[in-house]
């Protein structure tokens, strides 16, 4: 059996229709995190793909953010699946994994917390190992939170959460089901597992101790801290034994260096592989030592920040005939039972037919007969009026009798509104160039623009018999603009230019135009490598934010690395 992992940053905006990526794959499993779709977003080509079930977990506190999902081969349907590491988003008892562990140790409002941001899913599925026995096997998709250095909530947040993914898995472990802990866990290992580390503080990351103390002792990196009290450290409970999972990549491939799987889009450092390794499959001690076959950090495949990682095992997997009740195909809206917005909008053809009998044997006359009043039978009028566009029964309301109703007053106000439409309220954008006309030129210029839009409505109603005309009439409304020089405005050919309908455009114009529309900084050349520089603009928060700077166009990688980016740094002078 294969299983993929992979940091799909936005599931929606992948470019290949998602059974071709999903084959291009080749696994049995693939477990996707940042999905960054919510359960109104979810669309049916995404929830439902051909030759697989699919089980999502979302994010209930923001639209477009985290999220996870297994995608599972119909040959690996597994037999139960729920989302969250607790059980309180799993309403329905059919298909439920169980084997919470001891959650004591968090208050309800934090395990609810661990949960709101949709991080993850787990599918339990029946397998035949490499010996041939049964067994059981639970797969832990998660997108563990990052650690933002600025916010110590969230540091607290992403320990706490680490604490309840190993109480989960160990309690899956001790109910006799085999265990693989995958995903974006966002943080690295080992010194190898980053282009450059940080070597001062990095055996005391807490992130890194907990990942030290999680894996078996073969597993671990000595330079790490290790956790004396697991009660009182912030990223386990008393309850936790540790050492019991494997790193099935450095489990092959201990010494392997520059097996990155994710890199900074913002600065192209793939190009140089300068990343880090946060993508993970960890199984179990005892199915690494029988079944773990081979691993893969699959560089090659694009479309995201992140590449997927890939293990293969020995064992395979034993399909269940139906699939669990949290998979995708059985959500109201994708097997018909919940109706459609769209659904409201749409005509349906037996009311509209018994209505339209009715409506249509009706006789106005009759329900307006007995009416004698000067405005009931204007009403009457009205109603007697049908619709140009639905020639059956509809009614409509004419315009001249809404003007009767409201009286003289709404007339007077009508015809001052007719008048002010033939009066233009927008300059023509061509008279800013040219010469101040007087009162009498401006008056003369409306006759004449109403007397050509008169003959241009001739034209349009068929008053003239031929095409000639109407194309003289446009030709004379077109206005020209020459730009020249302020050198030639003094020729006499410039002023019979003006005189015949051309305006010209002085050169003080046009630089002023210029110094207006200021375009971009000309780039420098950057020391190290004499190319032209990028314009990058600062966006955190702070004193510098909305300043521009230029840097060195070249991939981010290492400083001894010729081919990678320069140390060049220039702020832009905007006061030039």
């Amino acid at each position: 059996m294969k299983i993929v992992s992979w940091n799909i940053n936005g599931i929606r905006a992948s470019k290949i229709n998602l059974k071709t990526l999903f084959d291009s794959l080749d696994a049995d499993v693939i477990c996707l995190q940042e999905t960054k779709v919510t359960r109104d977003q979810l669309d049916e080509p995404t929830a439902i793909v051909e030759g697989y079930n699919s089980y999502f977990s979302f994010s209930r506190k923001r639209s477009g953010y985290s999220g996870v999902a297994n995608f599972c081969r119909d040959t690996a349907t597994p037999y139960s699946a729920e989302e969250g590491l607790t059980s309180l988003l799993n309403q329905k008892d059919d298909g439920k994994v169980e084997s919470y562990g001891d959650v004591t140790h968090f208050s309800t409002d934090e395990l609810e917390a661990l949960d709101a941001e949709g991080r993850t899913v787990i599918t339990q599925h029946q397998i035949q190992t490499g010996d041939g026995k049964d067994a059981h096997l639970a797969i832990i998709n998660v997108y563990c939170p990052r650690v933002d250095p600025e916010r110590e909530d969230r540091k607290v947040y992403k320990m706490r959460f680490l604490a309840l993914l190993q109480t989960r898995a160990e309690a899956l472990l001790q109910s006799g089901s085999h265990v693989i802990v995958l995903g974006d866990i966002n943080l690295n290992h080992k010194k190898i597992d980053n282009c450059d580390p940080d070597l001062e503080n990095w055996g005391k990351a807490p992130s890194r101790m907990w990942m030290n103390q999680f894996l078996w002792e073969p597993g671990r990196d000595p330079d790490i801290d290790p956790v004396d009290d697991t009660a009182e450290f912030l990223g386990t409970t008393s309850t936790v034994k540790g050492g019991l999972f494997v790193d099935t990549f450095r489990h092959l491939y201990p010494n392997k260096t520059d097996a990155y799987s994710n890199w900074c889009t913002l600065t192209s450092a793939r190009e140089t592989n300068y990343g880090r390794r946060l993508d993970y499959i960890m199984c179990d001690v005892p199915m690494a030592k029988s079944d773990l076959k081979e691993s893969w950090v699959m560089k090659d495949v694009e479309g995201s920040d992140h590449c997927p990682v890939k293990t293969e095992f020995t064992a395979s997997f034993l399909p269940a005939i139906k699939c669990p009740a949290l998979c995708t195909k059985y959500m109201p809206e994708f097997v018909g039972k919940q109706q459609k917005l769209s659904s409201f909008f749409m005509k349906s053809a037996k009311s509209n037919s018994s209505l339209s009998k009715q409506d249509c044997g009706r006789s106005p006359k009759k329900t307006i007969s007995s009416k004698t009043s000067v405005d009931e039978k204007k009403t009457e009028k009205v109603l007697k009026t049908k619709s140009p566009n639905k020639p059956g029964c509809g009614l409509k309301r004419l315009d001249s009798d809404r003007s009767e109703y409201l009286g003289p007053e709404a007339k007077r106000r009508k015809g001052d509104i007719k008048k002010n439409l033939s009066i233009p309220k927008q300059s023509n954008l061509m008279n800013f160039f040219g010469k101040s006309t007087s009162k009498n030129n401006i008056s003369s210029d409306n006759s004449q623009r109403s007397q050509t839009n008169s003959e241009i409505n001739a034209c349009q109603n068929g008053h003239e018999s031929t095409s000639e005309k109407c194309e003289s009439v446009h030709l004379t409304n077109e206005t020209k603009v020459d730009l020249v020089s302020s050198d030639d405005t003094d020729s006499p050919s410039s002023s019979q230019e003006q005189k015949s309908g051309k305006v010209t455009v002085k050169k003080t114009s046009s630089i002023a135009w210029k110094n207006l529309l200021k375009g971009p900084p000309t780039a420098p050349l950057c020391k190290g490598h004499k190319e032209p520089c990028l314009l990058r603009t600062v966006k955190k928060e702070g004193p510098n934010k909305g300043k521009q700077f230029f840097v060195c166009c070249r991939a981010e990688g290492l400083s001894s690395n010729p081919e990678a980016r320069c140390d060049f740094f220039k702020w832009v002078d905007n006061k030039k």
